[in-house]
């Protein structure tokens, strides 16, 4: 396991820009250049241009044919058909120069890891099946996704991403457009596990990994982060069965199971008065040891903080965070935590608009290309966001 890193040089502010970049063409061209540098042909590289710019201005839902009304001539639509869904390029070199451009920006993010539900009906478009959604609290019909987000004080952005393929039970295989190769996972789990592998691959000293595991077997997923890396932050529901130790009387060290609500009853008596500075309204926190119960879920030797935060505090905590942080009370935690709900934002408003839901069709391959072109029309979108509020995010 990593070591853990300071949570205050996990969220210290970037360092100022060298200089300005003048305009928003001077963005797209940086970006550009970074990302489509990995395409073998010229061809190629046109697409990828042609197709990103289509995610940023069409209007209405993102599909190869609008995107190709919108930027293309007679011809095209086929062209960038094929390029989605036929053509051989990686997508994973196109994530790591993503998540290189964002982190050479601003060297210091946090990693938010997203489960999305994507709404979808009918056999046409690859891995849509009945699930929980977190997002909506009920069962849907549609695409399971797991996304991981470079997340700063300044932007946030996707940048890779999984998609759960169910297996399609007795006496039928998934087909080879269905699940053509290592991409393919059968669990939620192995899902954020690949996620994880990203990071780990991306990043030089570990950063701050916040996730959102509540739903499904929050214990399992949230056991499977601790295991991969540190730090990690996790939120997870009330109903959260935790293994707390208290000093009885006369008992010594006693330990019980008791769901995070209860968990916190007693530091929420001692420490109610606990503030962390954070805007006009800052919200309370306590905290409390506790570790995951039973042998499946060890945990880190030195166990986990529980986290409540509160907004008012005669009611029950607005949220849960499970964390093996170094400084879990910190002011840095709590402002980590808040770029959760950015990225959750992010991807309902701003996601929508860039096609990240629009992909309709039954090639695996393809789903993971347009989710990759639309994390880049994403970032895209933020660059030239707060390139017109006048602060560059491009350092020399």
């Amino acid at each position: 396991m990593a070591q853990a890193t300071s949570l205050r040089e996990l969220t210290r502010p970037a360092r100022p820009t060298r200089h300005h970049i003048p305009g928003p063409a001077d963005v797209v061209t940086e970006l550009c250049t970074a990302l489509f540098a990995r395409f073998r042909g010229y061809d190629q590289r046109v697409r990828a241009r042609q197709y990103m710019d289509g995610l940023l201005w069409a209007e209405g839902r993102k599909s190869i044919a609008n995107i190709a009304a919108t930027v293309g001539v007679p011809g095209d639509e086929q062209r960038l058909h094929h390029f989605v869904n036929s053509s051989r390029w990686d997508v994973g070199p196109v994530r790591r120069a993503l998540a290189a451009f964002l982190g050479g920006n601003d060297p210091v993010p946090v990693w938010v890891a997203l489960p999305v539900s994507i709404p979808k009906s009918g056999r046409s478009t690859v891995g849509v099946f009945p699930h929980f959604s977190a997002e909506d609290g009920h069962r849907v019909v549609g695409q399971q996704a797991y996304s991981m987000w470079y997340a700063s004080e300044r932007m946030v952005a996707p940048v890779s991403w999984r998609l759960h393929v169910p297996d399609p039970g007795p006496g039928r295989r998934r087909t080879t457009r269905e699940s053509p190769d290592g991409l393919a996972t059968a669990t939620a789990q192995s899902c954020v596990a690949n996620l994880l592998d990203d990071v780990g691959a991306w990043q030089g000293a570990p950063r701050l990994v916040v996730a959102d595991v509540r739903g499904d077997d929050e214990q399992a997923q949230a056991s499977q982060m601790f295991r991969h890396m540190s730090p990690v932050a996790v939120r997870i529901s009330g109903r959260t069965l935790l293994t707390v130790g208290e000093q009885r009387r006369g008992a010594g060290h006693v330990e019980r199971l008791a769901p995070a609500h209860s968990a916190l009853d007693r530091a929420r008596r001692t420490r109610s008065g606990d503030r962390i500075a954070h805007g006009k309204n800052p919200p309370m926190t306590a905290a409390a040891s506790v570790r995951l119960p039973g042998p499946r879920y060890p945990g880190p030797a030195g166990g986990l903080t529980l986290l409540g935060v509160w907004n008012e505090l005669r009611r029950n905590p607005d949220e849960f965070w499970l964390t093996n942080a170094e400084d879990p009370t910190s002011p840095a935690l709590l402002r980590a935590t808040r770029l959760a709900h950015r990225v959750d934002a992010g991807w309902r408003a701003r996601g929508r608009d860039v096609g990240l839901r629009d992909y309709e069709g039954r090639s695996f391959q393809g789903w993971h290309r347009h989710m990759t072109l639309a994390s880049c029309a994403y970032a895209m979108a933020e660059l030239r966001s707060e390139e017109a509020s006048g602060g560059s995010s491009l350092g020399a």
